[in-house]
């Protein structure tokens, strides 16, 4: 059985802006049995030069999205902590709005495994990866 999330986007939103309040820019814009839609302005995201947005920008939009789901999987933890992530980057992509598709792996009482897809504004994935968060053994408490 698939993983559901316990929160609304409401529920989401709010979330964020209470442990990102300085995050501008990154939305919720889905919270659904397949997993949360965040979206980044592209003013969040740094250039390199040349002209795309650098890896670590996209991995770091990757990963506030991710820490704000596992919230939304299993009840208000911002004692979560990332503790590995696998992070592969498949195409440059020039400033715009990206898409942050994020789902549940594993769930787990003090842990959560979680896969990032990362588009640009034309739907062509850029980047994608897993990310394994610890927390306090605490589980589904909304």
């Amino acid at each position: 059985m698939a993983e559901q999330p316990v929160m609304t986007v409401e529920e989401t939103r709010e979330l964020l802006a209470e442990y990102l309040p300085d995050e501008a820019g990154l939305d919720v814009v889905e919270v659904s049995a397949r997993g949360l839609v965040f979206t980044s302005r592209p003013e969040r995201l740094w250039a390199r030069p040349g002209g795309t947005v650098s890896g670590p920008a996209i991995f770091t939009f990757a990963d506030l999205s991710a820490f704000v789901s596992v919230s939304a999987y299993v009840g208000k933890v911002p004692s979560a902590v990332l503790t590995s992530s696998s992070f592969s980057f498949l195409e440059a992509v020039e400033p715009g709005p990206l898409r942050a598709r994020i789902a549940a792996a594993r769930i787990g009482r003090r842990s959560a495994v979680l896969t990032a897809h990362v588009e640009d504004e034309q739907d062509l994935l850029i980047a994608m990866g897993t990310l394994h968060f610890s927390y306090p053994g605490k589980r589904r408490t909304g």
